[in-house]
C-alpha cells in the first residue's frame, strides 16, 4: 500500500509540475517579449518540461504495474 501512496502522490506532482512549466512557457512566449534571454529561458523551460512529461509518463506506466489496481482494473 505505502507503494501505491507513493506512486500516485509523484504522478500528481509531476501533472501540477506539468502545467506550472506549461504555463510559464505560454506566458514567456510573447512577441514583445522576445529576446535572446528569453529564448534561452524557453529552451530550459521546455527541457524541463520534457523530463516532467517523462516522468508522468513513467509513474502512470509505474501505477498500472504495481499499484494496487493492477493491469486488470485499467484495461476492463
Amino acid at each position: 500500500m505505502t507503494i501505491e501512496a507513493f506512486l500516485a502522490s509523484l504522478h500528481i506532482v509531476a501533472i501540477l509540475t506539468l502545467v506550472v512549466f506549461l504555463s510559464s512557457e505560454a506566458a514567456l512566449c510573447r512577441s514583445e517579449w522576445m529576446n535572446e534571454a528569453v529564448v534561452r529561458r524557453l529552451a530550459r523551460l521546455d527541457m524541463i518540461y520534457g523530463i516532467t512529461a517523462l516522468v508522468l509518463l513513467l509513474t502512470g506506466i509505474a501505477r498500472i504495474v504495481w499499484g494496487a489496481k493492477g493491469l486488470t482494473w485499467y484495461v476492463s
